[in-house]
């Protein structure tokens, strides 16, 4: 892939909490000359990245209930409207993976998400973009097949490997088998490969089943 092509599918991630606002213009600035998808930043950082990216193409995105996934889901739906109302235009959302048991929680959680993200619109008009961080490198296969299938039932646009913050990010078998997932129910879901990408090398490795990276800042300015 050309270095272009591949820039174009990177969010751009800074989600160090101690970021100062001087940081974020910088991404910001960067990302705009870089012509990446979008900043992944931390919520109180995102009408700063909207002022900043407000005539570009470059999205904002943010994370919510990062990194552990354990907030309720309406603590969840309540800082998702937040940082949509701060102009958020994609949303990354932790899914509570500890309650992989209990579908029933998971399928709420995920529908409550997926109703609020695709009735609000993005600076392009578009509705809001929802990826759910599924931390698949703490889940075994089933439990990743499970999760994807759980995404493609709650019509969320993404499924994400990783937050970066755990010990095993993005692994390309888990990969292959969200793909695979997609792929047998003919699904319009994404997948967005983050947690732990450094390499070029490592990185094209999985560009045959994704449509979005997550890479920090630093690695993608050593491309």
């Amino acid at each position: 892939m050309h270095n272009q092509a591949l820039l174009s599918i990177i969010d751009y991630t800074l989600l160090d909490p101690y970021a100062s606002n001087q940081e974020i213009i910088h991404l910001c600035e960067k990302a705009q000359k870089l012509q990446v998808a979008s900043v992944c930043i931390t919520p109180d950082k995102v009408a700063i990245a909207k002022k900043e990216l407000q005539n570009t193409k470059v999205l904002v995105c943010t994370v919510i209930s990062f990194p552990f996934g354990e907030n309720t889901v309406e603590e969840k739906r309540i800082e998702t409207s937040t940082a949509i109302q701060n102009g958020a235009d994609e949303i990354d959302v932790v899914i509570n993976y500890k309650k992989i048991d209990n579908e029933v929680y998971l399928i709420q959680e995920l529908n409550t998400l997926s109703e609020l993200c695709h009735t609000n619109t993005n600076k392009l008009g578009q509705p809001i973009t929802l990826k759910v961080i599924v931390e698949s490198g703490l889940l075994t296969e089933v439990q990743t097949a499970f999760l994807t299938s759980l995404c493609i039932l709650t019509h969320v646009d993404f499924i994400k490997t990783s937050t970066g913050k755990v010990a095993i990010g993005a692994e390309l078998e888990k990969v292959k088998v969200m793909n695979q997932i997609i792929q047998i129910a003919k699904s319009s879901l994404k997948i967005k490969a983050s947690g732990g990408l450094r390499e070029i090398s490592q990185i094209e490795t999985y560009l045959p089943y994704v449509q979005r990276l997550g890479i920090g800042f630093q690695t993608v300015d050593s491309f």
